[in-house]
Formats: structure tokens, C-alpha cells, sequence
């Protein structure tokens, strides 16, 4: 069982926010992206909305892990516009991404994922994510 020791029980921080700056075409774009945890710390889900016009993309990603399993990873992609929605599921190995002690790896893999999702559909587009955006996400109870 995950003991806690990194990043302490997740009980009193279940949900939050990823501050990012999203850049479609060169421009600013408006963005949310927001986290929730769930089953102790072992289920990590994220999601980005950028309600652009011309745009408007939802990617949903879950993290499931223990630490004597690979990581199970499902990008549900929902756009951008015109385009049919798409679901893929994947496992990871623990060393290369772990939902319980390394979250932050999640984040960018989300990130990652929305980036090579709306470069697929003919964008150019570019996501910053600041240290700081982790320190909710990451924070020891």
C-alpha cells in the first residue's frame, strides 16, 4: 500500500488547478485545466478545455497506478472542431510513469498529449506549464 511518504494522503486535497498558457498559431489561448484525485491517491485525472473558437478541444486523461503495477493511461480526446472523438488506453512502465509518487510526470504527459493531438489537426501549438502550477497538485499534507 502507498504509504503516503512523498506526497502525503491525498484525503484533504482532491481536486484542483494546473495554471498553463496555451499558444494556438502563435496567439494566446484560453485554457482550464484542472486535476482530481481519487482511491487513495491511485487514480489521477486531468483535464484540459480550450473553448477557442475554431478550436474547442476537451482531453481528458486518467492515471491509474500502484506500486506493483505499470501505470494504465487513457487519453479521451474531444475535438478539436469537426474532428470525430477519439479514445486510446495504454500501460506504462512504473519507471517511466507513476501516478502515486510522481505526478507531476502525469501533468506533463497530459500536456504532451494535447500538444501532438492538436498538431495532428494542422496547429501550431505550444504549452507552458510553470513549476509553481505543481505545488497544489504535488503539496504534502
Amino acid at each position: 500500500m502507498h504509504d503516503g511518504a512523498r506526497y502525503g494522503p491525498r484525503v484533504a486535497n482532491l481536486d484542483g488547478e494546473i495554471p498553463l498558457e496555451v499558444l494556438i498559431d502563435g496567439r494566446p489561448c484560453e485554457a482550464e485545466c484542472r486535476y482530481r484525485w481519487a482511491a487513495g491517491g491511485r487514480v489521477l485525472t486531468m483535464f484540459t478545455v480550450l473553448p477557442a473558437r475554431g478550436v474547442a478541444v476537451e482531453l481528458i486523461s486518467t492515471y491509474v497506478g500502484h506500486e506493483q503495477t505499470p501505470t494504465v493511461v487513457t487519453h479521451l480526446l474531444l475535438g478539436p472542431v469537426g474532428a470525430p472523438a477519439q479514445i486510446r488506453a495504454e500501460e506504462r512502465p512504473r519507471d517511466q510513469l507513476d501516478s502515486v509518487e510522481d505526478p507531476r510526470a502525469c501533468a506533463y504527459d497530459h500536456a504532451n498529449e494535447l500538444v501532438e493531438s492538436l498538431r495532428a489537426a494542422g496547429f501550431e501549438v505550444g504549452v507552458r506549464i510553470d513549476g509553481r502550477s505543481f505545488e497544489q497538485l504535488e503539496r504534502q499534507e
